[in-house]
């Protein structure tokens, strides 16, 4: 009887392990349109197909992302959720205090995910009017597009779209959830998964 018990308990214990780490769910096609009118698709599709110009480049820190998000094409750095890159929700390992020096301390303490290059670029995303961050360069280059109030709306990295879900009835804009949309050549949908926090 006992092996019993200690058979179904440790069964439990697996499946709720195994509940925990959550996954993003595919979206079926015929809940694909609806899940993507609810985001305005046609609109962030509209960020992707214009050709955007010169920019100014700056140094800025990385920060990866807390494990309360799933893995991010890319290796999102969680700091720019919004334009600033100021953002809390990212997973800082930070040995310095505030008020703390950080001359002659090592870089990687001071910033945990280490420094990246991106590039303001000076024309607003149409349609969405907000602003456009690139990080890094060729292939591996990831597109970050905010909206007017400065979260991020969505990003393009190789032929993936991370769009970002947002409740803005509180007083501060809270992440309800992320869609992965793996488009073609010209940003049509092929493949959409969905990921609620």
């Amino acid at each position: 009887m006992k092996r019993i018990i200690l058979t179904f308990l440790t069964f439990l214990f697996a499946l709720s392990v195994l509940a925990s780490e959550k996954e993003p769910k595919t979206v079926p096609k015929n809940k694909t349109a609806k899940v993507l009118k609810s985001v305005a698709f046609a609109t962030i599709r509209s960020t992707l197909l214009v050709t955007y110009g010169e920019g100014e480049e700056k140094q800025s820190a990385y920060t990866p992302c807390s494990e309360n998000f799933p893995s991010m094409p890319g290796d999102f750095p969680c700091n720019y959720l919004d334009y600033e890159g100021t953002t809390m929700e990212v997973a800082t390992q930070s040995t310095v205090n505030e008020g703390e020096s950080t001359e002659g301390s090592d870089p990687e303490d001071v910033f945990p995910g280490g420094k990246i290059f991106i590039k303001l670029i000076k024309q607003k995303s149409p349609n969405l009017n907000g602003k456009v961050v690139f990080l890094g360069e060729g292939e591996d280059q990831l597109k970050l597009f905010y909206g007017p109030k400065g979260q991020i709306s969505h990003y393009l990295y190789r032929q993936t779209l991370v769009i970002f879900k947002w409740d803005w009835t509180q007083s501060e804009p809270s992440l309800t959830g992320l869609l992965f949309v793996n488009v073609n050549h010209e940003y049509f949908p092929v493949e959409v998964k969905e990921y609620s926090f």
